[in-house]
């Protein structure tokens, strides 16, 4: 009977949890799509290497997505058995919902595996592969990086501003330049036209500026120098770049063992190891997330007094319930980021406090719940409809 019961139980949450962690990630990537279809359209980048950095991304993605996608199946599943009465009629046959909850919770079992590889495993090697694959671009295609109306950051020490792009990128128009690499005087460079060359062999992007200003600043002047040029060359080394393997100092890129010896490493020479340990706890705090939601969604659905609205009552449960605890993540990411509270605590927080909301509710579900032997002559044969529809052997 309880194999039985597990497998109509698992067939229910499966499908909206698959259906759900679709939409969820199609969302997520919605704004990244963009992106990437402007390099292609506008900026004449590969479609090979589009697609790559396409699946790179993903990994990072589903972490943040299975649990989300899980909640929405208990809560969509599990609800439709809520709104027949079929509860209730499993409950006439002395069905409860500890019954209910062994399943859910191996199924949640399962997602969190999941999540756990994704977040020690896929998450770290993607993103440094993501790093690689735009280090490669930054050689062959650098125009492709430069975004149109913002301070492009990705050179360290050199902020690049482009009022417009011409494609197929490699033309800039009203460039403003702000290069700090020089620790004895600080450059401002202004040009009506920028072109860029990019020159592989010698691991260097040059931009050639023409009709503009270079605006110096020294620490032991108190006034700028200007000096007008025609065409101007700035260089910019490739090699400049952060290093490309998981001792680069991003802990987002880092495996488990140099994630642990960074910390060692730091602790030992008495140095903050605040970016690690946030990471290091997110790591196993995130994956533990479905665990939480199997308990949370069941109390919801199972609860005697509720609502048996229609199919949107599961999608707004599940949204406001997923933003009660990103919105605690949040909290918890940025104290324990400026050394408020420890970053166990941190990181923690939201299955804590999540997790102590869903066994309370739990706990009153099954205080609440009514006796199979009080059930009427109408819940008894809902009881045979139900146990028609799984198979029901009495075994």
């Amino acid at each position: 009977m309880h194999r039985t019961l597990s497998a109509y139980v698992t067939g229910q949450i499966i499908p909206p949890f698959l259906v759900g962690l679709l939409a969820f990630t199609l969302v997520f990537l919605a704004g990244r799509i963009t992106r990437l279809i402007e390099l292609v359209v506008s900026r004449g980048a590969p479609l090979d290497q589009i697609a790559k950095l396409f699946a790179l991304i993903t990994p990072t993605l589903l972490e943040t997505t299975m649990p989300m996608a899980f909640l929405l199946g208990i809560l969509y599943g599990c609800g439709r058995l809520a709104r027949d009465n079929e509860t209730l009629a499993f409950k006439a046959c002395g069905v409860g919902p500890v019954h209910f909850l062994i399943p859910v919770l191996l199924l949640g079992l399962a997602v969190s595996l999941l999540t756990l590889g994704l977040s020690i495993l896929v998450r770290p090697a993607a993103n440094l592969a993501v790093k690689k694959e735009i280090y490669a671009v930054a050689k062959n295609r650098a125009g492709s990086l430069l975004r149109e109306k913002v301070f492009n950051d990705f050179f360290p020490k050199v902020l690049v501003y482009v009022d417009s792009i011409v494609p197929p990128g490699n033309t800039f128009q009203g460039i403003l330049i702000i290069d700090q690499r020089d620790p004895a005087a600080e450059h401002l460079i202004i040009g009506r036209v920028a072109l860029l060359h990019s020159d592989s062999d010698a691991n260097a992007i040059s931009l050639r500026l023409y009709d503009g200003m270079v605006h110096e600043r020294r620490p032991d002047r108190s006034q700028f120098s200007q000096t007008s040029f025609n065409v101007y060359n700035l260089n910019l080394e490739l090699e400049h770049l952060p290093a490309l393997d998981d001792e680069s100092g991003n802990p987002e890129e880092m495996s488990m063992g140099s994630l642990r010896e960074a910390i060692r490493t730091k602790t030992a020479q008495g140095a903050g190891a605040i970016p690690e340990m946030m990471e290091l706890h997110r790591r196993f705090a995130f994956p533990f997330a479905p665990l939480v939601f199997a308990v949370l969604g069941l109390a919801i659905v199972l609860a005697p007094n509720r609502s048996s609205a229609g199919r949107s009552h599961g999608v707004a449960a599940c949204i406001a319930w997923l933003f009660a605890y990103y919105a605690l993540f949040a909290v918890g990411t940025a104290m324990g980021e400026n050394g408020k509270i420890p970053a166990a605590l941190a990181l923690w927080l939201p299955n804590l406090v999540v997790g102590c909301i869903a066994v309370w509710l739990f706990i009153r579900t099954l205080l609440d719940s009514p006796s199979p032997f009080s059930a009427g002559a109408r819940l008894r044969g809902s009881g045979r409809v139900a146990a028609g529809r799984i198979n029901w052997t009495g075994h």
